[in-house]
């Protein structure tokens, strides 16, 4: 009788072991599906709305051709900026179009602005860095592209000084 007894206690021990086992394995395996599902969810949505918002356009617009090394004086007349190249990324066809047919006022817009500069103010990052700002404003302005419409318009500027020369 007493070998009947431990050998239904071992049966039962080995169930309850056997449940405490397979339980929480059922749990977790549920819980890591729900989870994986709930994730994968919000990793496709960002990509539905990334489809629907239009990429922003970056269009090359070349004021000055690299190589033809153009001057500019600068504040009190006897120093020029010699400038390489002068390079425009714009948003829009438009706005290239417009810079296009309004090189001539661009041209006399950037000798008026580095007429304002002096030597010290090319010679620092800053300084370069206000220039573009600058030259991007002037440019927008020239060529319409004001306002609700600058997003359109010209979004960087890429410069470069060869040299800044004395001219006596």
């Amino acid at each position: 009788m007493a070998d009947e007894e431990v050998k239904e206690v071992k049966k039962k021990g080995i169930g309850g072991l056997l449940t405490s086992i397979i339980v929480p394995a059922i749990v977790a395996v549920g819980a890591t599906i729900a989870t994986i599902m709930l994730l994968g969810s919000n990793l496709t949505q960002p990509k539905q709305q990334q489809a629907t918002q239009p990429a922003p356009t970056e269009i090359k617009a070349v004021v000055i051709q690299p190589g033809t090394y153009t001057t500019f004086m600068l504040k009190g007349g006897k120093e020029v900026a010699v400038i390489e190249s002068l390079t425009l990324t714009v948003a829009s066809d438009a706005c290239r179009a417009a810079i296009g047919e309004r090189r001539d006022m661009i041209m006399d817009g950037l000798m008026l602005i580095f007429l304002s500069k002096e030597r010290s103010e090319l010679n620092t990052a800053a300084g370069i860095e206000l220039l573009k700002k600058q030259i991007r404003a002037m440019v927008n302005e020239v060529t319409g592209f004001t306002g609700e419409r600058e997003r359109l318009g010209v979004t960087g500027v890429y410069l470069y000084i060869k040299a800044i020369s004395s001219v006596e």
